[in-house]
């Protein structure tokens, strides 16, 4: 059992009281304690901090309900909250994030403009608070997966935002020749519109042949010599030149062609092609120099067809060349043969 401590005190409980009341006071060195009981010393020498008073001289309550710790009151920021205090003991509490501000109808930012959020209500699920034009209102909306800009608009500098008008697709795209937002074209059945090699579309992609004409040319030497020409018009620089194919007709002993890349022509008197081609031809000139040898072959007493896809550049603003050269004969005895050749290519502007 443990020891139970008294005193004997003296008291005046009584008016005018002349002498000393003895009674019996408890003493406590612990909690539970009563009114009246006297204080003594713990085993450790000290008071019970349950027998002291509060030090703010207040109970610290969370709900109404007592703070196990009553000697610190710490306050803790939560998500969005900073808090500071000042000198004299205040205490400020500052959101840092998006809170209701004034009324349930507004949102306040942390420049603390308001936001008005109560100009509609979400009608199916998926749907988000959206930002209208001003940025001081917001409603709830479905949101815009194609992007802040539609096509046709210019990529540098970007437009000002206007709100869509029409329904527009998750947006795939590029920048045209003009800088211009382009979407990837559909066919009305949904699939991807593509330029096939061989066929001329409604997207500008055009075929175009030139030949040596009616009239074979004669060659009774072993030296090549130039048979058809063709090139881009110099200023086309907008424009996609594809060779195609050619064809190479040798009436005669057997033959040898070769197909050159930026030969040099001596005698050329280049025309254009056609009225809708950006590219021109040559059958005048006599005679040629260099060149990078991009394809050859033989032919007897027939003809030879054969595709290629090579694409015409410029080079300092100069067109590539492109030239079949032929020996009349290649066995022995006098050398004699008479060809011609046709060449085909496509034509793509850049820009439609």
């Amino acid at each position: 059992m443990a020891p139970i401590w008294s005193v004997i005190a003296n008291r005046k409980d009584k008016a005018n009281q002349k002498f000393w009341t003895e009674y019996r006071v408890n003493a406590v060195d612990g909690c539970p304690a009563q009114p009246g009981d006297l204080v003594m010393l713990g085993p450790n020498g000290t008071i019970d901090p349950c027998l002291l008073p509060s030090t703010t001289g207040l109970v610290i309550e969370i709900n109404g309900t007592p703070s196990p710790c009553q000697n610190v009151l710490n306050f803790i920021p939560g998500a969005g909250i900073d808090i500071t205090y000042t000198p004299d003991c205040g205490y400020t509490f500052t959101a840092t994030g998006i809170v209701a501000c004034g009324s349930a109808a507004y949102l306040c930012t942390d420049t603390a403009t308001q936001v008005q959020v109560d100009l509609s209500h979400p009608t199916h699920a998926g749907q988000l608070l959206i930002s209208q034009p001003g940025n001081d209102t917001a409603i709830w909306a479905d949101p815009q997966m194609q992007g802040l800009y539609p096509a046709g608009s210019v990529i540098c500098p970007a437009p000002a935002y206007v709100p869509p008008t029409c329904i527009q697709p998750i947006l795939i795209g590029g920048a045209d020749c003009n800088g211009v937002l382009q979407n990837i074209a559909t066919t009305t059945g949904g699939q991807l519109v593509t330029i096939a090699q061989d066929q001329e579309t409604d997207l500008n992609v055009l075929r175009f042949a030139a030949t040596t004409g009616n009239t074979l040319k004669a060659n009774n030497t072993v030296t090549p010599i130039p048979l058809l020409s063709i090139r881009p018009q110099a200023g086309a620089t907008a424009v996609t030149f594809t060779f195609r194919s050619m064809d190479f007709l040798s009436i005669g002993n057997l033959s040898h062609y070769q197909l050159l890349l930026n030969a040099t022509l001596t005698g050329a008197s280049f025309v254009n092609a056609d009225a809708s081609s950006n590219a021109q031809y040559d059958v005048s000139a006599t005679s040629y120099s260099g060149g990078r040898l991009i394809d050859a072959g033989y032919v007897g007493a027939d003809h030879e067809r054969v595709s290629h896809e090579f694409h015409f550049g410029f080079t300092g603003g100069t067109p590539d060349t492109i030239t079949l050269v032929y020996v009349g004969a290649v066995s022995t005895g006098t050398p004699k043969a008479n060809a011609g050749c046709s060449f085909a290519w496509d034509e793509q502007a850049t820009c439609l």
